[in-house]
């Protein structure tokens, strides 16, 4: 950091992408934690917000990416669906269990399609 960085403007975000997400990441921190609350589950305190985002993109875009290997769409209610299902993990297993489990998870869906107990539209806002 040099000594003039620190009088610097905090940048404003420039894409719409990263608008999107600046917008976005409080109402699916809110979303989850209500839905959490109202369920007794997770995410709990013992998770992050910051950590909610970071289990909703690295959960999210797995699970993109192998639904465009296998030349589908998983709609968004779903997507939320899975992602609950992480924080659970997360909370219960931690880090290294959550990339076992979701490794393990794409790879089925790749090879055998969606799960059915994922297949929930799950609305966050």
């Amino acid at each position: 950091m040099g000594l003039f960085d620190f009088f610097k403007k905090k940048q404003q975000p420039k894409t719409l992408l990263e608008q999107a997400q600046a917008l976005g990441g409080p109402l699916i921190v809110n979303g989850y934690r209500s839905i959490a609350a109202a369920n007794n589950m997770a995410p709990t305190s013992k998770t992050s917000d910051q950590k909610i985002i970071e289990i909703y993109q690295r959960v999210g875009s797995a699970f993109r990416e192998a639904s465009k290997q296998r030349n589908e769409h998983i709609p968004a209610g779903y997507l939320n669906t899975i992602v609950l299902k992480y924080f659970q993990v997360y909370e219960m297993m931690g880090d290294m269990m959550l990339d076992e489990n979701l490794k393990y998870e794409v790879d089925k869906y790749i090879q055998e399609g969606l799960r059915e107990d994922y297949k929930q539209d799950l609305k966050l806002f």
